[in-house]
């Protein structure tokens, strides 16, 4: 796992939903529509975390493993959940457009937070070596 990986994602996803939160929050209160608001939130959530991974993936496929990078990825995507403070309301995803904030919510944001960002993931990763990481080293 490469400490870089992780750091990237979580800080872009958890910044990148917050600021997703607050646009949803300005949207609702001048159009007094929460749906609309939540249904933003949830758009811009979305390219957040599909943005995220692909960059902080993307830069390091040459650097490191498929393997190391995914589970880097992986635990980033967790870690900025974690530390986006919407998530403790059950406002950081898009639950709430089918259950009211609370402990569901939490947990439907956290399975789709991370089906997203695992997808971006996957398809960013996918040109990584499996084995070991690339090299310009000639095997004579």
């Amino acid at each position: 796992m490469r400490p870089a990986v992780i750091a990237q994602v979580a800080a872009t996803s958890a910044l990148g939903a917050l600021l997703s939160s607050f646009a949803a929050l300005y949207v609702s209160l001048q159009s007094f529509d929460v749906t609309a608001g939540i249904i933003l939130r949830a758009l811009l959530v979305t390219v957040v975390l599909l943005v995220a991974g692909w960059f902080a993936v993307r830069a390091r496929v040459l650097s490191t493993t498929r393997t190391g990078l995914r589970l880097g990825a992986l635990l980033g995507l967790v870690l900025g959940y974690a530390l986006s403070p919407t998530t403790w309301a059950g406002r950081t995803y898009a639950a709430q457009l089918v259950a009211e904030p609370g402990a569901v919510t939490i947990v439907l944001d956290l399975a789709l937070w991370l089906l997203v960002g695992g997808v971006a993931v996957l398809v960013a990763s996918a040109p990584a070596s499996a084995g070991e990481p690339a090299t310009y080293r000639t095997h004579r």
